[in-house]
């Protein structure tokens, strides 16, 4: 149970630094955090428009400050994050993904929930010590 959480948390956090250079399409930066590659496997195959572009910018700058802050906070206990910590962070995690899927065509939205469920399946696998 705790190694499906901390998975969650991740899982989280990971979808929370989503990477605006995944969201315009380019290539990404040797040494990129996994947070940043993370965001972008959830737009993988999906041309977004300029406007879009800057949408996922917008939304990306709304929350990541607010993550990084609980993030900090975590860090100066020096354990994992209580209860209500990693349910802000989910809750947060939550709201940018709806608001992220909610700028997609149908198509792309198709797409974004196909990423997001290989994501997931993902880090089930690796909280049940399997690859």
């Amino acid at each position: 149970m705790k190694a499906i959480r901390i998975a969650t948390l991740a899982a989280a956090l990971c979808v929370g630094m989503t990477s605006v250079a995944a969201a315009q399409g380019t290539e990404p930066p040797q040494g990129q955090g996994r947070g940043e590659r993370m965001g972008g496997m959830l737009l993988k195959d999906i041309n977004l428009t300029d406007a879009q572009k800057a949408q996922v910018k917008t939304i990306r700058d709304k929350y990541v400050p607010q993550l990084q802050e609980l993030r900090k906070s975590v860090q100066a206990t020096g354990g994992p994050p209580d209860e209500a910590t990693r349910a802000k962070m989910m809750d947060i995690q939550s709201k940018q993904t709806a608001e992220i899927r909610a700028i997609l065509t149908a198509d792309q939205q198709a797409t974004f929930d196909k990423n997001l469920a290989e994501m997931k399946a993902r880090m089930a696998n690796r909280a049940n010590g399997s690859s």
